[in-house]
């Protein structure tokens, strides 16, 4: 009964695979040159699923007559490939023109040849564990190479994503580390995996299923706001104020950021866009905001600079956070999470951190003092 059982879940997780492998390859990427890398990530990973599903037929279909020592071999290279593809997957997603055409042409030769080296000498090779263990240990070096170049592009991407939109971002992206790290753990234990208890691979197999399902996901979410992310993350260099090494550089003052006319008018404009509720307006730049307001970036940062008691992320969060007590105040009834989406938050993590930092209470210990109070 169990081994079969067990079998139904190989099975039952590719025939899942291959549905969502079809579902990632439906997902519409508009076409243009700024998406190319996304379209492309997209087919891999859509290639990684139906590539571990074919091994999951595979072990359904011939668990009985498999050979150890074939699965043994394949299993680091096939973990190769999936990691390979993740890999360059999720670096799509944080920086969407990083990779050249010919950066994947030769990063997908040089895995491939690797691959194919270690198979055509694990095979034939009279003791093949120890070939077996060099590719183990080859591959936990690639996913180092892969880890370190992540973290650095991940903290671009939130560098570039808070500088565009004067906003906390990291709450946008959480799930991009969190796919990272999740899919890297996969890896390391895929890897060693043929060494586990029957029972032990059953479950890790089911785990991944649910974690493959998730990225699915989060993946589609990120394409329909697909805009938000291009427009920050492939900008021009001289868009991005700050880099990993470099403090940030102000623009030259200059006699027009001086103009008595355009601080009054700047000034006006201002208090017009709050009581128009424009700071309750997410998903804007700075710079579409400074050209609302009738100004350019360049003085606009400079008027916060000089004329205000913080820069303009504070500022306008704090202006957020006023109107939010005012709306948990009258309507208490009212979840938080709506709250946080009508005054300008489009994370929940912001909101809560901004709400505490400014207030001093949580949003839920703030609405319970309002509800006590009457």
């Amino acid at each position: 009964m169990w081994p079969d059982l067990f079998a139904s879940v190989y099975f039952i997780a590719a025939i899942v695979l291959t549905i969502l492998g079809i579902v990632l390859i439906g997902f519409r990427i508009r076409v243009e040159e700024r998406t190319f890398n996304l379209r492309l990530a997209r087919g891999f990973i859509a290639g990684a699923y139906f590539m571990l599903a074919i091994s999951l037929f595979l072990s359904f279909f011939y668990a009985e007559n498999s050979d150890p020592k074939h699965i043994e071999i394949i299993t680091p290279a096939v973990s190769a490939l999936q990691s390979m593809f993740f890999a360059y997957t999720l670096l799509s997603i944080l920086q969407p023109t990083y990779v050249t055409r010919r950066q994947i042409l030769w990063h997908t030769t040089i895995i491939a040849g690797a691959i194919t080296l270690y198979l055509a000498t694990a095979f034939t090779a009279e003791n093949y564990h120890l070939v077996v263990h060099f590719g183990v240990l080859s591959y936990l070096g690639l996913l180092f190479f892969y880890t370190r170049l992540f973290v650095k592009k991940y903290k671009l991407s939130i560098r570039q994503l808070e500088d565009y939109y004067d906003e906390d971002e990291q709450g946008r992206l959480s799930w991009v580390k969190t796919s990272f790290f999740a899919a890297l753990s996969i890896g390391i234990i895929a890897s060693i995996s043929t060494y586990f208890p029957i029972w032990i691979d059953y479950w890790f197999v089911i785990s991944y299923l649910v974690f493959y399902t998730w990225f699915v996901i989060r993946f589609s979410n990120h394409v329909t706001k697909i805009d938000f992310y291009l427009s920050a993350t492939t900008s021009k260099p001289e868009q991005i104020v700050t880099t990993a090494r470099e403090p940030k550089q102000l623009p030259p003052e200059s006699p027009a950021e001086n103009d008595p006319t355009k601080e009054v008018k700047l000034k006006n404009s201002l208090e017009q866009w709050v009581l128009n509720g424009g700071y309750m307006r997410g998903d804007i730049s700075t710079e579409e905001v400074a050209k609302l307001l009738g100004t350019d970036l360049s003085f606009f940062r400079s008027y916060f600079r000089d004329h205000m008691p913080s820069d303009f992320r504070t500022w306008r969060n704090e202006l957020r956070i006023r109107k939010a007590q005012e709306l948990i105040a009258d309507y208490p009834e009212t979840s938080l999470n709506q709250i946080a989406q009508e005054v300008g938050f489009v994370t929940r993590s912001n909101f809560y951190l901004y709400f505490k930092k400014i207030t001093g209470h949580s949003p839920a210990d703030y609405r319970d003092q309002i509800v006590l109070r009457e």
